[in-house]
């Protein structure tokens, strides 16, 4: 009996510890989730609503079902709890209302049931009118000021129920917004100045906004309130970026001339711009070119003008006026020549991105610098990119280009607003292997020798500089090599034994390589070859020298033809007549002594059809 009783005690005490390890546990284990739940802000939205938020570190908790509980309480004391509201939501936040004052102390915390039982937050005490968020301010009226031109006034809608206690808790902010360019000032809400934003761009679209807050609760903005309005214009305040490129006309005595222009940007152009202006006049004889029908997408324009000396004059043009007129100046066929750059340099630095830096004298006066680019690929003055910079620059980063693309860059220095000589350079962001090698042409060969020639690269084709060429020949199983300069075109292989080789040339830039197509030559053969030669040379020279003899005889049997001799014909035996005579020449004025002929004629046959020969002596 005494050994049971042992053993239940035993029990007992197991069982009795087992549950203080439990409530221990369970414990632990509600101040741990308890902890994982927080308030972390309340807000009273302007006296009608309380809204809370918390949050949970235990994504045990997520997606449950939550009840949040706010009570009043004694500011000092918070001893007292006097309920407002509860509510529930399975978010993060949950809003109760109505509530009838913010001048109270509050407190809530956030109850959530989980499988080891109800979860608790701590207690989140706040004072009501430090945690006011006022309703957006609503804008009734925005437009022109009647009392300053170029500024705006904004009318909004304010409360007139307020005590003047709580008009001047109340505060404005006023934000205005362009082109990225924000500016934004803070007034008392309810003072009696208009409220009115000046020193504003004339022709932009601005976005206003508008919010309040109470200054006891500095926390909490309201939420904006926004109008977009557009200034008026006025006329443009500076004169569009002008530049020029100078090309030979077909025509004698002219030149084709390509106006170029940046659009006038904001905030220069005071609005939408229309239109432009373009015109040259010739300062020797007054003659005029314009270029007609340039509106607002249009940057360039080609006029065909004289070889004399040329002013140019362009200008954009709003619906509110003109702007300034920009100047550039043609130099003539005989002008003298005005200085270039020193040197220019280029150095990479990515495969968009070009930094050119050049020197100038010391004692020269630039008045700026033109830098201008454009792809070797394209020949169309559309293509061309040019930059202004003023005197002091040196230097220039490009972007945007292609690697492995040519690029001819140019640096011009200004001079009053004429353009001194240029200095240029071909140029790549970043170098690549040509994608076609050289194409071979033979243009000797010799018993022992030939000579080789191949064209460039085309540029399209080239991706990179020329650092040198491999001549690659084999015959037999037996390669060889020649390397040369990117500069030579040329070259003749010595030393060869007879037979056929196989030769290709390739081209080498720093990134790469290219070889040409392969091309067989004969080499030892050149005994063969030249005995066709000699003999078709043989033939042609007996053929030159034949052709004129027989063409002597031809032409002296036509001029001279064969007179058949009487003697030997049938008629021999009839005995001639013979008349003899004499004729003397008449003198002319320059003569000085008289000419005698004499002769006789010989008559045969019959007199009806007789035969005479007329002999002269």
């Amino acid at each position: 009996m005494t050994l049971l009783k042992s053993e239940m005690t035993q029990m007992k005490l197991w069982r009795i510890g087992l549950l203080l390890w439990m409530c221990a546990v369970t414990r632990s284990l509600g101040a741990v989730l308890s902890s994982a739940l927080s308030v972390r802000q309340c807000v009273i939205l302007e006296y009608t609503s309380i809204t809370c938020y918390w949050e949970s570190t235990n994504f045990t908790l997520s997606n449950r079902s939550y009840r949040l509980q706010v009570n009043k309480t004694d500011c000092e004391t918070k001893g007292i709890f006097i309920p407002v509201g509860v509510c529930e939501s399975r978010g993060s936040n949950c809003s109760i209302q109505p509530i009838d004052s913010a001048f109270h102390c509050f407190y809530a915390d956030v109850l959530v049931s989980t499988h080891a039982g109800p979860i608790r937050s701590p207690r989140f005490f706040f004072f009501g009118i430090s945690e006011v968020k006022l309703r957006p301010p609503q804008i009734t009226k925005i437009g022109p000021s009647a009392r300053q031109p170029g500024c705006l006034e904004v009318v909004w809608g304010k409360t007139n129920t307020l005590s003047e206690e709580e008009k001047s808790c109340r505060w404005l902010q006023i934000e205005y917004t362009t082109h990225d360019q924000t500016q934004s000032r803070t007034i008392q809400a309810y003072s009696n100045e208009t409220l009115e934003i000046c020193d504003l761009y004339a022709g932009s679209r601005y976005m206003v906004k508008l919010r309040i807050q109470d200054n006891r609760s500095s926390a909490h903005w309201s939420s904006w309130t926004s109008e977009d309005i557009r200034t008026d214009e006025k006329a443009p305040s500076a004169a569009p970026r002008f530049w020029r490129h100078i090309q030979h006309a077909e025509e004698v005595g002219k030149r084709r001339l390509t106006l170029l222009w940046k659009p006038l940007s904001w905030p220069e152009a005071n609005g939408d711009v229309l239109s432009y202006t373009a015109s040259c006049r010739n300062e020797v004889d007054s003659s005029q070119w314009a270029c007609s029908a340039l509106d607002s997408s249009k940057t360039s324009c080609v006029l065909i003008v004289s070889a004399s000396r040329c002013h140019c004059i362009l200008s954009a043009a709003n619906s509110a006026g003109t702007s300034p007129p920009a100047h550039i100046y043609i130099p003539g066929h005989a002008d003298a020549e005005l200085p270039a750059p020193q040197s220019v340099s280029v150095t990479p630095l990515d495969g968009t991105r070009l930094n050119v830096e050049w020197k100038v004298p010391l004692n020269q006066s630039e008045t700026g610098f033109v830098v201008q680019w454009i792809s070797i690929h394209h020949n169309g003055m559309t293509h061309l990119h040019w930059e202004h910079l003023d005197e002091t620059a040196r230097s220039f980063i490009i972007t945007g280009l292609l690697p492995e693309v040519p690029y001819n860059l140019t640096v011009i220095s200004l001079f009053e607003g004429r353009a001194g000589n240029e200095i240029s350079v071909i140029t790549f962001t970043r170098e690549g292997a040509p994608s076609v090698g050289p194409k071979l042409t033979v243009l000797q060969t010799c018993s022992r020798s030939i000579t080789l020639r191949w064209d460039p690269v085309p540029m399209d084709k080239l991706h990179g500089f020329i650092q040198y060429y491999t001549v690659l020949y084999s015959i037999n199983g037996k390669h060889k090599r020649e390397q040369v300069g990117g500069s030579v075109g040329q070259i003749s292989l010595s030393g060869l034994m007879e037979g056929t080789y196989n030769i290709c040339v390739m081209a080498h830039t720093v990134a790469g390589a290219a070889a040409g197509p392969w091309q067989m030559v004969a080499v030892g053969h050149d005994d063969i070859e030249i005995i066709p030669i000699l003999l078709c040379v043989l033939l042609l020279s007996f053929i030159i020298l034949i052709f004129p003899v027989c063409m002597r005889v031809r032409i002296k049997h036509c001029l001279c033809p064969t007179v058949p001799d009487p003697s030997k014909s049938s008629l021999s035996n009839i005995k001639p007549y013979q008349i003899n005579w004499c004729a003397t020449e008449e003198m002319d004025a320059g003569m000085d002594h008289e000419h005698y002929f004499c002769g006789n004629v010989a008559i045969w046959g019959q007199s009806s059809s007789p035969l005479v020969h007329l002999s002269c002596e």
